[in-house]
């Protein structure tokens, strides 16, 4: 998995590709940990390249969305398809997290 992120003030994209699974899940916390630890106060994670997202995947981001919340930040997913969006429907996920379908509404919703 590569990540590449984008920082805007205390906005930060973040860009996975390929898999989240058990191999990388945990560089791809530490990266979310540390950007909300040293700059960012909302995040954006763009979900259109990533492959295949494990469901402990989905608990990295359940945890990040709530200390964010915490700390009155903020925590967008947008880009969802194919077997991600699959995972993120069954689990119930979309009405848990602020999922939406593009960067630009999400952009407009997370600030």
């Amino acid at each position: 998995m590569n990540i590449e992120i984008y920082k805007e003030n205390t906005l930060c994209i973040v860009r996975p590709t390929g898999r989240i699974d058990l191999v990388t899940l945990e560089d791809f916390e530490a990266t979310l940990l540390d950007l909300m630890e040293t700059s960012s106060t909302s995040l954006l994670i763009d979900m259109g390249r990533v492959t295949f997202l494990a469901g402990a995947g989905l608990g990295v981001l359940l945890a990040i969305a709530l200390r964010l919340r915490r700390q009155a930040g903020q925590l967008g997913v947008f880009g969802l398809s194919g077997r991600v969006q699959e995972v993120f429907e069954l689990s119930g996920f979309v009405s848990v997290l602020d999922i939406h379908p593009d960067e630009v509404s999400a952009r407009g919703e997370v600030r």
